[in-house]
């Protein structure tokens, strides 16, 4: 972290660096974009019903949409086998499998501070 005083502004690289957090936050937020990550995380490779099925609440279009888009984005790889009756299946990219280790490190954070009171001891910074 810096050393910046409040009066300093910030230089342009930190800006750039702001905007590409932004832009990429906006994209894994979007509805259903979380629980699909997660999901795929937990058990991929996975076929396109079963991740329907362990995603409470999405429906057929939402789930296509999201895949769509994370494959767009490089998160998820999609795989067709050429098989008589062909099989689809959808995995975690090396870009995937980072974001999802984000997104439990998020999960762990947001489980700890939950319900706790800004004000308790627990936020001081020791010194």
């Amino acid at each position: 972290m810096s050393n910046l005083t409040k009066s300093e502004p910030l230089d342009q690289k930190t800006l750039d660096s702001c905007a590409i957090v932004h832009q990429t936050w906006n994209q894994i937020t979007r509805t259903w974009t979380l629980p699909t990550i997660h999901m795929l995380g937990q058990m991929e490779p996975a076929r396109f019903n079963q991740l329907k099925n362990h995603i409470k609440g999405i429906s057929a279009t939402s789930l296509a949409e999201r895949l769509s888009q994370l494959e767009k984005f490089g998160v998820v790889q999609r795989k067709v086998y050429a098989e008589e009756k062909p099989r689809i299946e959808y995995s975690l990219t090396v870009k995937g499998h980072e974001v999802y280790k984000i997104l439990c490190g998020l999960a762990d954070w947001s489980k700890r501070w939950a319900g706790k009171e800004p004000n308790s001891r627990e936020f001081l910074v020791p010194k």
